[in-house]
């Protein structure tokens, strides 16, 4: 088995938490499950899908808010397709299964023209030419209690089938309810996301739908809770979906960035060993937490323990690490190259978010009045240094405050640290970003030249010759990408310099060429990029 191409792969997540009809009660779950599928299916852990390719349809209210990005989903598809829709089920007069749109009436004379049919769903998945099709129903009927699901029955399964598809449905023959009051998921969904968050422990590396559908019933008829169904057609159910994080890599990976799932700003913390055990900060002891060499800081604790540190709130002045004695007296200069001092610098390179962390002990209008409290996301905007209060040179970092996605807005917490933000609901993926500028140690590919800062630090960017933004859309693959300066990363973003087919960088204004671009052996440029990113700027309009 083999998982799916990420790159060739799409996922459409629609869901309906609310309605506009009493008749059918909201389902609060339902949100949450869009988030918790979004996350696990973009986590490296377990997919890897950009988040770009996985599509959240939240609350539709027009048939059309679900069809447009369908059917660009299923054209762009070659390797897998996943759609995926959570919230009330309805049959109509002709036993025709209707999924519920927010302003959906039960009356089944009216589903016809309020409701999405789901054969019409079913019409568009055919048209996708993905190897593997998956679709996956969380829904029922109607809503026989508050914060409720019912059932579906045999009607349902006569409706569904796809050829070449797998079909899972949360749906059993009887009439129970599959949201509970007060439950953050629906309950076959939670049981879904808690196998791809935690994995199976006795099963191989790679899990296939039909071991996720068989661990899910399992799990359901455990709890004596409504047992979901699989249709499958040309063996689709043994295809390989996510990786198994019951098996543990050789060397784990301890880095946390961004916010923790379930931990709000506010969030009040006993002791350092709580903050610890939460993975808000892991060290019990220093108030820098990360490394340079993953990315930057993770996390920082303002505790009082340096007198220069000032915090206005949505500002912090931090103090860097070093240069104290026992006594808390400041004996030395503070150095760069210490790790946490390396961490905090690398982070202004990154921008990879901080979580920061206040104790009663620094005294602020802002620390909490015992213990410690966790205060959101902070990017570091700044560094320099000054002569500290006793003389000695301190490290001084700027950190604002960022807002954040969080429960109320109901957006997934995307991974910072695997996916950088390019523009509104696209994102690259750090990690080829990053193994790109190793290739060359951060060389510019035009150039020659690496920026370098204090403690050997070298900083480049990448550039995609055709953009992942829109309207480009193009791939986030190595062919596509090449490692630069600063300098040379703004000229190919104006168009100021194209690339020729034999790979010759050339000045726009002049004509000529300024450059031969360094190849690696192991790095291959696709022309077609080239070619693109060359007749958008010839053309002097966008494709």
């Amino acid at each position: 088995m083999s998982l799916p191409d990420t790159r060739l792969s799409r996922a459409v997540l629609i869901g309906t938490s609310e309605y506009q009809y009493e008749a059918m009660p909201s389902l609060p779950a339902v949100a949450n499950n869009l988030v918790g599928l979004k996350e696990a299916l973009c986590d490296h852990d377990i997919l890897g899908l950009s988040p770009q390719h996985c599509k959240v349809i939240n609350d539709p209210t027009a048939r059309a808010h679900i069809f447009t990005p369908l059917l660009e989903a299923a054209s762009e598809a070659k390797d897998t397709l996943l759609v995926y829709y959570a919230g009330h089920g309805q049959v109509d007069q002709d036993g025709e299964l209707q999924l519920a749109l927010v302003g959906t009436n039960s009356d089944p004379r009216h589903l016809p023209v309020t409701a999405v049919a789901y054969n019409q769903i079913r019409r568009a998945v055919i048209t996708s030419s993905a190897l593997r099709r998956i679709v996956i129903l969380d829904c029922c009927y109607s809503g026989r209690a508050l914060g409720g699901m019912s059932g579906a029955q045999d009607a349902i399964y006569s409706t569904i089938n796809i050829e070449g598809t797998v079909v899972l449905t949360a749906s059993s023959k009887t009439q129970t309810a599959l949201a509970y009051p007060g439950e953050p998921y629906t309950a076959f969904t939670a049981e879904l996301l808690t196998v791809f968050r935690e994995g199976l422990p006795d099963q191989p590396k790679l899990l296939s739908i039909k071991t996720i559908f068989s661990q899910i019933h399992s799990t359901l008829r455990a709890k004596a809770r409504p047992l979901p169904q699989i249709l499958n057609s040309n063996t689709a159910e043994d295809l390989a979906l996510v990786k198994n994080r019951a098996i543990k890599p050789s060397r784990p990976s301890l880095e946390g960035y961004g916010a923790i799932a379930g931990v709000e700003p506010g969030t009040l913390f006993t002791d350092r060993r709580a903050l610890s055990r939460a993975k808000v900060h892991r060290p019990f002891e220093a108030g820098i937490c990360g490394r340079r060499s993953k990315g930057g800081a993770e996390s920082i604790v303002l505790s009082g323990g340096y007198k220069d540190d000032v915090d206005y709130g949505d500002v912090i002045i931090y103090t860097g690490h070093g240069g104290q004695d026992s006594k808390r007296v400041h004996i030395k200069d503070q150095d760069p190259n210490d790790s946490g001092n390396a961490a905090l610098i690398t982070s202004l390179l990154t921008q990879l978010p901080v979580r920061v962390i206040r104790g009663a002990e620094a005294k602020t209008p802002f620390s909490p009045p015992e213990g410690y409290s966790y205060d959101g996301l902070f990017r570091v905007a700044d560094y320099w240094s000054e002569s500290g209060e006793d003389g000695f040179k301190v490290l001084r970092f700027r950190l604002e405050s960022i807002e954040r996605p969080d429960s109320t807005t109901n957006e997934p917490l995307i991974a910072p640290n695997r996916w950088s933000q390019v523009s509104r609901g696209v994102f690259q993926d750090r990690r080829l970003s990053e193994r790109i500028k190793k290739l060359y140690n951060n060389e510019c590919q035009v150039c020659g030249l690496a920026i370098e800062t204090i403690g050997g630090m070298r900083y480049s960017e990448t550039f995609h010759f055709r953009s992942l933004s829109l309207p480009h859309k193009g791939p986030d693959i190595a062919e596509n990408m090449v490692c630069l300066c600063p300098n040379h990363h703004l000229l190919f973003e104006l168009g100021a310099i194209i690339v020729d087919d034999g790979l010759r960088v050339i000045d726009r204004i002049t004509g000529e060429p300024i450059a031969d671009l360094n190849i690696h052996s192991r790095h291959r440029i696709g022309l077609q990029y080239v070619r693109y990113h060359r007749r958008l700027h010839e053309q002097g309009k966008h494709l």
